[in-house]
C-alpha cells in the first residue's frame, strides 16, 4: 500500500513537472517565430493574454545606456546621433539610465532627451544584480535621481541583465512604478509574451525581439543581417497585432550600425499597422 502510495505521488509530481516544462517551453520561447510553425502558438498566446491587447500593434524602442560609466561617456557621440535619427522618423525612444552613471551623460544628450517625445526609465541606482540589493531603496533612489535630472515622472524600471524577482514587484509598487520593461521572473520569461500584463498590480510588458546586443555581441552578425532579422520578427508580429519591443544599447552607435538602425526606421514608417510608442505610452492604452 505503502508502495502504490510512493508511486502514485512520484508520478503525479513527474507529470506535473513536465506539463510546467512543457507550458512554460510554450508560452517563453527565445524565438516565437519559430516555434508557431510547431505548435498551436497565436492561438494560445492570444487566448491567455487578449483581454490585454491593446487597440494597436505597438512599437517601442528601449536604448540601454549602462554598463560602466566609461562606456556611458565613451559612446556620448553615438548617442547623440542615435536620437537625431530617432527625431527624423518620430521614433520616440525610451531610454533606461542606470542613476550613478548620470553625472557621465554630457549636458547635450540630456537636453535632447528631454526636448524630443522620449521617456526615461529606471535601470536601477547602479549597475549590480537588483535581487541581491535593498529592492526597495535602490528602486526609488534612482527613481528620484532621474526625476530631478529629466523633470519627468519615471513610471518604469528594467533590473540589469532584466533579471527581476517576486520582491522586484513589490519594490517597484512601493516606488510607484508602473511596468517592468521586458526580463523574466523566476520560471516566467515574459520577454516574447505578445502584450502587456499584469502580475502583482505592475505591468510586465515583454515583446521583444533579438537584441542588438545578442546579434552583435554573442553572434558577431553584420549589421545587414542584424536589419533584416529585425524586419522579419517585426513583421511577424505586427501581423498578428502583437506588441513589439527592440532593446538597444548605447555601444551599438558606429556609423554602419546606424545605417541599419535607420533603415529600419524606414521600415516602420511605412508600415500602417504598426505605431511607434514610449512603453508609459503603451501601459495607458492597455489600461
Amino acid at each position: 500500500m505503502i508502495y502504490s502510495i510512493l508511486l502514485g505521488t512520484t508520478l503525479l509530481i513527474f507529470i506535473h513537472v513536465l506539463f510546467v516544462m512543457i507550458f512554460n517551453f510554450i508560452i517563453n520561447p527565445y524565438d516565437p517565430s519559430t516555434f508557431t510553425k510547431i505548435f498551436p502558438y497565436q492561438f494560445i498566446y492570444n487566448f491567455i493574454f487578449s483581454k490585454f491587447k491593446p487597440k494597436d500593434s505597438y512599437f517601442s524602442l528601449r536604448v540601454d545606456i549602462n554598463s560602466s560609466k566609461e562606456n556611458v561617456k565613451k559612446h556620448d557621440q553615438g548617442v547623440l546621433e542615435l536620437i537625431k535619427i530617432a527625431n527624423e522618423y518620430s521614433i520616440p525612444i525610451t531610454f533606461s539610465l542606470v542613476a550613478d552613471f548620470l553625472p557621465e551623460l554630457s549636458d547635450e544628450v540630456i537636453e535632447m532627451i528631454k526636448e524630443g517625445d522620449h521617456e526615461v526609465i529606471s535601470h536601477g541606482l547602479d549597475h549590480e544584480d537588483i535581487t541581491e540589493q535593498d529592492q526597495v531603496n535602490s528602486i526609488r533612489r534612482s527613481k528620484e535621481l532621474l526625476e530631478d535630472t529629466f523633470d519627468q515622472e519615471i513610471l518604469g524600471f528594467i533590473g540589469p541583465k532584466g533579471r527581476h524577482d517576486l520582491k522586484t514587484l513589490e519594490a517597484a509598487k512601493e516606488s510607484r512604478i508602473k511596468f517592468l520593461s521586458s526580463g523574466y521572473l523566476p520560471h516566467l520569461r515574459y520577454w516574447s509574451f505578445p502584450y502587456p500584463f499584469k502580475k502583482r498590480g505592475i505591468w510586465l510588458l515583454g515583446g521583444s525581439i533579438k537584441s542588438d546586443h545578442r546579434l552583435y555581441e554573442e553572434q558577431k552578425l553584420k549589421p545587414e543581417k542584424a536589419l533584416k532579422i529585425w524586419k522579419e520578427e517585426l513583421d511577424f508580429r505586427a501581423e498578428r497585432g502583437w506588441y513589439t519591443q527592440l532593446e538597444y544599447h548605447n555601444f551599438s552607435t558606429s556609423e554602419e550600425k546606424l545605417k541599419a538602425l535607420e533603415e529600419l526606421f524606414e521600415h516602420i514608417e511605412k508600415k500602417d499597422d504598426l505605431k511607434p510608442i514610449t512603453q508609459s505610452d503603451l501601459i495607458r492604452e492597455v489600461k
